[in-house]
């Protein structure tokens, strides 16, 4: 089994990992040597299954971007209740609030505790996701985003993206003078692996281009 370095998860983080890996294949990857400075790990959320593997396997923290209403728990039971169980799944709303009550609890105490980043989409309060981002990265800590819009898409292909991730880069250019490396990171089930896919993309002062954007996009696909 890999071992974790620079963990900065929480206690309740890593014992739901520690119990979790003793029930799952797993997953293994190599990190390039010349993937160096803050960075930015790019990947393709395939219904869950590239974040699940990835913050269970990777062999060092990540704080992940995660929508914010999973970091607050009555925004976690309704999203599950009114939403996922509901008009995902088609279960019955009495069961489905039912199920969301408990798995509200857990799921915001273990994204607590696993560090996670809030994203607010078209609000103001991005802003809070790049501050605490900038603040990771700063520290040594790295990134991981899953930009899918659709995110329930499980197939190993990543289609249309939300690209204001891409702003991290200019933002963090602003503060510190230094650039993020962006690195996409395939999860192959298959496999049972963990890639990292050149080409690393850093050194940008400015907003990527759309050919550097449909770079990230190409090489997310396998």
């Amino acid at each position: 089994m890999n071992i974790m370095k620079g963990n900065f998860y929480g206690t309740f983080f890593r014992f739901v990992q520690f119990i979790i890996r003793k029930m799952s294949p797993t997953y293994h990857i190599q990190i390039p040597n010349q993937i160096s400075g803050p960075v930015a790990y790019i990947s393709h959320h395939q219904n869950t299954f590239g974040p699940f593997v990835i913050m269970l396997w990777f062999p060092k923290s990540l704080h992940a971007w995660i929508l914010h209403v999973f970091l607050n728990q009555t925004a976690c039971y309704k999203q599950y209740a009114k939403y996922t169980f509901t008009k995902r799944i088609g279960m019955n709303k009495h069961l489905a609030k039912i199920c969301a009550l408990p798995l509200s609890y857990l799921i915001t105490k273990l994204v607590h505790s696993g560090k996670g980043i809030p994203v607010y989409r078209g609000s103001r309060q991005i802003m809070q996701t790049f501050n605490q981002s900038v603040a990771a990265l700063q520290n040594g800590e790295d990134i991981v985003i899953f930009p899918d819009i659709d995110y329930s898409d499980t197939s190993s292909r990543t289609n249309a993206m939300y690209e204001g991730f891409l702003y991290l880069e200019k933002y963090y250019y602003k503060i510190t003078g230094q650039h993020v490396c962006f690195v996409p990171l395939y999860a192959s089930k298959s496999k049972k692996k963990l890639s990292l896919i050149p080409p690393f993309i850093s050194g940008m002062a400015k907003i990527l281009t759309k050919n550097e954007k449909l770079s990230i996009k190409r090489f997310m696909i396998s």
